[in-house]
């Protein structure tokens, strides 16, 4: 009969409710088996036909932060990156350190000459030893149920042909190595439609969106996998704090473990409680 129950999901289609999409979100945030077990029995009396998935995520991430505030915060993850909004500047700026970590070397907003026209790319990143050489389109959305679709894809593809077209004449004019690699990146905060991904795929544009490809590999996979939290995760900051934080170029939680003197102009009485949230959410990684 459980199974029965449709959900409305954040683009207005329904589904029905699944127990393991439920438990899978949550698998990530720190949480134990038991704990999970025991969210789950008490949202299941909480389920009535048509309950948006927002309100299961709401009350998932209240008795989340009841248990541990770092657990919520990382439950929470796609919506503290949709904070990093309106517009996609700091989006591009997060993916940046978490390719750093990855050992690349990357610029972001970067003017690149094609065989037409000149394009702003969002990001440039390399591995030069390996040849790796990528130019990244970074697609930002701010609210839930936008997914990346085709348009962006054919527009990515587009301006990369552009480019490997000049960076080709480089090659055989010896002003870049024989073995350099470009590549094109289409990177999202949000699912991809099938259609996108399906060209992506055909044309060879490597995607990285918010649970594509794998576990590893998806944007949430990336930022879990190696703690890298964006301040808007912190549940010790209110919204104010966290975009006065974001003016200042201080976008990873990473940041304020270090660098506390960036929460003083903030005249913030409960700072301690900040860097020590700050400490908890990056856990090993920091």
């Amino acid at each position: 009969m459980f199974k029965k129950v449709l959900v409305t999901k954040a683009e207005g289609n329904k589904e029905p409710f699944s127990v393991s999409k439920l438990r899978k979100s949550m698998i990530d945030s720190g949480a134990s088996t038991k704990l999970i077990d025991d969210i789950i029995g008490k949202i299941k009396s909480h389920i009535d036909q048509g309950v948006s998935t927002a309100k299961i995520h709401q009350l998932a991430f209240g008795m989340l932060k009841s248990a541990n505030q770092s657990f919520a915060a990382r439950y929470n993850l796609k919506k503290a990156i949709m904070r990093l909004g309106p517009d996609g500047f700091p989006f591009e700026k997060y993916f940046a350190e978490l390719l750093r970590h990855l050992d690349y070397k990357v610029k972001t907003n970067v003017i690149v000459q094609g065989k037409c026209i000149s394009h702003e790319v969002d990001l440039i990143a390399e591995k030069p030893k390996e040849g790796i050489h990528a130019i990244i389109e970074a697609k930002f959305h701010s609210r839930p149920g936008r997914k990346t679709g085709s348009k962006d894809a054919l527009y990515t593809y587009g301006r990369f042909l552009d480019i490997q077209d000049q960076w080709q004449r480089k090659v055989k004019k010896g002003a870049k190595p024989k073995n350099a690699k470009l590549e094109s990146w289409l990177v999202t905060n949000t699912e991809m439609t099938s259609n996108a991904i399906h060209y992506c795929k055909c044309v060879g544009i490597k995607v990285i969106a918010w649970s594509y490809p794998d576990n590893q590999k998806s944007l949430q996979g990336m930022v879990h996998h190696q703690g890298l939290y964006p301040v808007t995760a912190l549940l010790s900051l209110n919204e104010y704090q966290k975009k006065q934080l974001l003016k200042k170029q201080v976008i990873m939680c990473s940041q304020l473990v270090s660098k506390d003197k960036r929460l003083n102009s903030l005249g913030l009485k409960n700072k301690t409680k900040i860097i020590e949230e700050a400490n908890n959410l990056c856990g090993e990684h920091k």
